[in-house]
């Protein structure tokens, strides 16, 4: 049986004139802990991105996030991620694949 599309999370994007992020999207997906969880060094101080991979149901709007990802991030549990991959897996248009990377 397939996990359900219990997390809620929202799709922001900026708005080029003022800066500022607006949600977009309320929708229900998977997360998953991604594994390339990474640790970086900066300033001196060990710190830590927090990769996670969100499932969501596809549908049409999506695909102006994929050709502009620096405009959109995702909101999950008080959190913002960064868009780093998105997946539709072989334009199947059935199920979409984010990879989110915390700030």
């Amino acid at each position: 049986m397939a996990k359900p599309y219990d997390r809620p999370i929202v799709i922001q994007k900026q708005n080029l004139s003022t800066e500022l992020w607006e949600d977009l999207y309320k929708v229900h997906a998977r997360a998953n802990k991604a594994s390339n969880d990474n640790a970086y060094l900066g300033s001196g101080a060990s710190q830590s991105k927090r990769s996670i991979t969100f499932e969501i149901r596809y549908f049409k709007s999506l695909e102006d996030m994929d050709k502009n990802r620096q405009y959109y991030r995702i909101f999950y549990n008080g959190e913002p991620y960064n868009i780093e991959d998105y997946d539709d897996y072989m334009f199947e248009h059935k199920n979409v694949k984010i990879l989110g990377v915390s700030y």
